[in-house]
């Protein structure tokens, strides 16, 4: 009998101990699981943190990046030129799927009944003291813009064609060649023909023409026209680059390629033909030759600017002429 109940308290006791054990373990495994979340906690609160002067010293750094950027005129406009770059890129892959070109030649995103687009006599300022054209040669399109773009100047720059196949390859002649022969400017029409010769002023006149100086029938003469078709720009791009001294920002113009010719024209300024080019900025290349340009201002500047006269565009010259504030532009030879 004795046996038996020392046999159930040994067992009882071996149960006891293993619920002590048990307990043991679940008051360890709370502390364990306690210690856990609390250095979890912790570890949260230093990434946090680190996060967080992370973005301070990012911001401290873009301001004094910033800071000095702006201190550097030149490193400035090249940034902002970029930028522009970039932004005229992603406008051109998204043209296929919104046209936004009705908006950007908008003169106005809203229209404003009280606009004005005509100039006031306040304005004239920009070229009252313009009294000729200034030339430079090496110069940058940081100096280019703060000097001569935003100032609204006339330059002329005489090494900027230098590199250009046309300077080589293209005389009087090989123009009207190419214009005949070459299938692309044949096929199409051109969209502004003009000579001091009546008979060429009529349909296919620029194609009769081209041929009668190619065959040394007709010598003295001056004309000018445009090719405005986009498949057109191409084959005449081949022979120029875009001058080397405009932002990158600045493209190649889609409104065509004017040319201005003349052989066997030497009246000088007694004679002066009207350039059709009503744009605020243009620029003119001489291929070969010479050519006297005068630039006149427009209404109601024309009492208070000068007119610039006999401007002379030598071989390889180009001028940036600013014609916001000309009325009209001649030229002869």
């Amino acid at each position: 009998m004795n046996s038996n109940n020392e046999g159930k308290m040994d067992v009882l006791n071996n149960i006891d101990d293993q619920f002590k054990e048990l307990l043991e373990l679940i008051e360890k495994e709370k502390v364990s699981s306690f210690s856990m979340k609390h250095f979890d906690r912790l570890k949260k609160k230093r990434k946090t943190s680190k996060k967080k002067w992370f973005i301070i010293g990012f911001l401290i750094l873009t301001l004094i990046s910033m800071y000095f950027i702006l201190l550097n005129e030149q490193l400035t406009y090249n940034i902002y030129f970029v930028f522009l770059s970039f932004v005229r890129l992603i406008l051109i892959k998204i043209l296929p799927y919104w046209n936004w070109t009705k908006i950007y030649t908008n003169l106005c995103f809203i229209a404003n009944p009280f606009f004005n687009n005509s100039l006031d006599v306040s304005e004239c300022n920009k070229c009252v003291n313009t009294t000729e054209i200034i030339k430079q040669s090496n110069i940058t399109f940081f100096n280019f813009t703060k000097s001569i773009y935003l100032n609204h100047l006339p330059v002329i720059i005489d090494d900027a064609t230098d590199s250009w196949p046309a300077m080589k390859e293209l005389t009087l002649k090989k123009l009207f060649q190419l214009f005949i022969e070459d299938p692309v400017l044949a096929e199409n029409d051109l969209c502004y023909f003009e000579t001091n010769i009546r008979n060429y002023n009529q349909a296919e006149g620029a194609d009769r023409l081209f041929n009668d100086y190619i065959n040394g029938k007709r010598r003295s003469f001056i004309g000018q026209w445009n090719n405005c078709k986009r498949e057109t720009l191409k084959v005449i791009r081949s022979y120029y680059n875009k001058p080397y001294f405009l932002p990158p920002s600045v493209t190649q113009t889609l409104m065509g390629n004017w040319f201005l010719v003349s052989a066997g024209f030497h009246k000088g300024t007694d004679y002066l033909h009207r350039i059709p080019l009503n744009y605020d900025w243009v620029w003119l290349a001489q291929i070969q030759g010479s050519s006297l340009i005068e630039l006149r201002p427009k209404h109601p500047c024309e009492t208070i600017c000068s007119i610039l006269k006999s401007v002379t565009l030598n071989k390889g010259d180009l001028s940036n002429d600013c014609f916001f504030l000309a009325k009209e532009s001649y030229w002869t030879r």
